[in-house]
Order: C-alpha cells, then structure tokens, then sequence
C-alpha cells in the first residue's frame, strides 16, 4: 500500500516487490512464503508484504493474519496497520479497522494511504461525513495521486451525489489523461446521469481500454454496453413489425380500407424502407464503433447466451414483418395470429429481462441502505 520499498532488507524482497510491481501476486506470495521458511530471522516486511499478497488475492483472512504478524515484530509498521485495517472492515469488523487506521495516520501523517484506509473503513460503518474528510485530508496530503481522488470518488458515490462524483474524475484526468479507470467511471457516471447516448459510450469505453487492455473491470463495461446495443435492437424489430401489420390490413381501423390482400405497392414501398433503417441502423451502431468495440459486439453475440437471445428475437419478429408485406394474405385471421406470434414472445421477453434487470437494482440499493443504517443505530447507540 504504500510507496516505501522494502528489497534493501534480501534479495528475495525486492524480487517479491518487482512481482507484484508486475502483478504476479502468485508468484510473489510463493516467494515470500518460501521466504519465510528458510530464513531463521523474522522480517516484519516480509509479513507485511505477504499481507499485501493476500490483500491482492481477497484472502481477507489470511492477509489480516500476516499483517498482525508484521505488527507483532514492528508495532509501528504503517503498511501493517493499513493491511490490517483493510483486512478487517471487509471482515465485518469496521470499528477495530477504524483504529488501525487511526494508528497508521498517527505514525506517518505525511502519508496520503492511512487516510485512504480510515476513509474505507468509516464508509464501512456508514459515517460517510467522516469518510468524506478522510479522503480529503488524503487528497490534501497528495493532491496528484489517482487513489487519493478516487477514496473522495466513492464517498460521494454512496452519498449519492453523481455530480461531484463526476468532478472527481475530472480532477483526476486533469494531471493523468491516460487514467483508464478514471476515464472508465467518469464514462459510467455519464451514462447514469443519461448524458450519453450508448455509441459514446462504447467509444469512451474503447478508448480507456486502450490505455489498460488488460482492465477485466472496463472490458466487462465494454460487452455490458455490447448488450445493450444488441438489445436495443428488438425496438426496431417491432416498430417494423407494427407498421407492416397497418400496411398488410391485419388490424384495420376507423375508416380504412380492409379489403384483402393489401395493394402490392404500399406493401413493396414499406418493405423497402423496413430494409433502408434497418441498413441505417446497422450501420449507426455498427460501423460508427471503433474497431475494439465492433469486435466486442461479435464476441458478445457469439457468448452470450442473452445477446444470442436477443438477436433472435429481431430476426424472428423482422421475419415475421416480412412475411406480412410480401405475402399477399386473403385471410385476415392468418395475419393477426402471424402478428400476435412475432410481437407477444419479444414483448415478453424484454419485459422479463427489465424487470429483471430492475430488481437486482432495487436489491443493491436496499442492501446499501440497510448497511447504512444499521451503521447509523450502532454509532446512535454508542453515543449513549
């Protein structure tokens, strides 16, 4: 967590160092751990270090045991105390990880990490004011690092503030242009606040994985908004789909013609424009994407079992809009059950899938104020 190094002390902790500098934290906690059982003297960095390993990996358990190690040999060991802190609010111990931060901002208040610590570890015991002022004070101490402006960033996003949070990441873009992650959330943010269309998105997208091809957390961004595109997509399937059943006859109204079949050339005529935007929609959600996000909409298409199911559902209910305008139909009966079968299983289906979508939301947001509010009655009571 912090920038101290520690390969003065062997060899083999400044190979571990340069490994996790790499992101081999494997090959690194392997390393250490042989480390530690052929050297006969302890070295609270190798601990502390092995802490940051397991941190890496999310063995919460493991890497707090490590970091108590580091600890026992060191008391004052900063990275100790902030492993340590780490550790334990993700274990559901918040209230002792607010006191091992506390410790590491006591012995280096010159260090903008601990603040980062302290800042999560009050987020997870839901005083987000006091959360708020720990990201800050980080960010006072390092007004130029990513991660200090980023423990500001998810504060404000729990308290709900999209506006500042998008400030942030401007902030951070403003002496780090090339920062993936920032251009990333900055991009997700628009897009909550609806202030950008899907293609733009996918571009901002494209463009941040660029700097960070190896980002699992842009690329999964990246094929969201692939489905999305492909989903989109039903939307034409039915409009096309209503209007060739008012130009087929299939549900006549108030004074319009219902003789059978339909004139060959109104029918012909919408076929032919049901073609044209299809070919303008293709083409405004295809070939205006950059390369990376075209080949992520394949991949997500040959993937996904959604995105499968929704290109499906477009041809089936395009075919059947087809079939009304072409097929010179004498039995209105037989169009309306062709209708009725190519709109009611992609209604259906989208339905499904938002209210789908729409609950998991909902879940994540009552999870999110449950935890907030158990924090609130603990800290209530405690002031009692």
């Amino acid at each position: 967590m912090s920038d101290t190094p520690y390969g003065g002390g062997h060899p083999n902790v400044a190979r571990a160092e340069a490994l996790l500098t790499v992101g081999r934290v494997q090959d690194a906690c392997d390393l250490l751990t042989r480390h530690t059982r052929e050297v006969s003297h302890k070295d609270a960095d190798v601990y502390a270090l092995l802490a940051c390993c397991f941190f890496r990996l999310r063995k919460w358990p493991a890497s707090l045991v490590m970091a108590e190690s580091a600890l026992s040999l060191n008391p004052s060991h900063t990275d100790g105390h902030i492993y340590r802190s780490e550790a334990l609010w993700r274990l559901g111990r918040a209230d002792e990880a607010v006191t091992a931060a506390r410790e590491a901002i006591r012995i280096s208040p010159d260090h903008q990490t601990p603040y980062q610590s302290l800042s999560a570890a009050l987020r997870a015991t839901g005083d987000l004011e006091g959360a708020l002022a720990a990201a800050n004070e980080s960010v006072r101490v390092a007004p130029e690092s990513a991660n200090a402006h980023f423990a500001r960033y998810y504060v404000l996003l729990d308290m709900g503030d999209n506006a500042a949070a998008q400030q942030v990441m401007r902030d951070v873009l403003s002496f780090a242009p090339e920062d993936a992650d920032a251009r990333a959330v900055l991009a997700g943010l628009k897009d909550e606040a609806r202030e950008l269309r899907l293609p733009e998105l996918a571009r901002e997208y494209t463009a941040a994985l660029g700097s960070d091809p190896g980002s699992a957390y842009i690329t999964a961004k990246l094929e969201d908004v692939a489905l999305r595109l492909v989903r989109r997509t039903r939307w034409v399937a039915l409009l096309c789909l209503v209007y060739a059943a008012v130009v087929s006859r299939a549900f006549p109204t108030g004074d319009d013609p219902t003789s059978l079949p339909a004139p060959l050339g109104p029918r012909m005529w919408f076929f032919f424009l049901m073609c044209a935007g299809w070919a303008v929609c293709l083409w405004r959600t295809y070939f205006t994407l950059p390369k990376g996000a075209q080949l992520t909409l394949v991949s997500v298409i040959r993937r996904a079992l959604a995105a499968k199911l929704a290109v499906a559902h477009s041809l089936w209910a395009t075919l059947c809009a087809v079939l009304l305008v072409t097929v010179p139909w004498t039995d209105r009966g037989w169009e309306q059950a062709l209708a009725w079968t190519g709109g009611v299983p992609v209604v259906l289906a989208m339905w499904y899938g938002a209210a789908q979508r729409r609950n998991e939301r909902d879940a994540a947001e009552k999870a999110k104020e449950k935890r907030l509010k158990a924090a609130r009655e603990k800290e209530s009571q405690a002031a009692r």
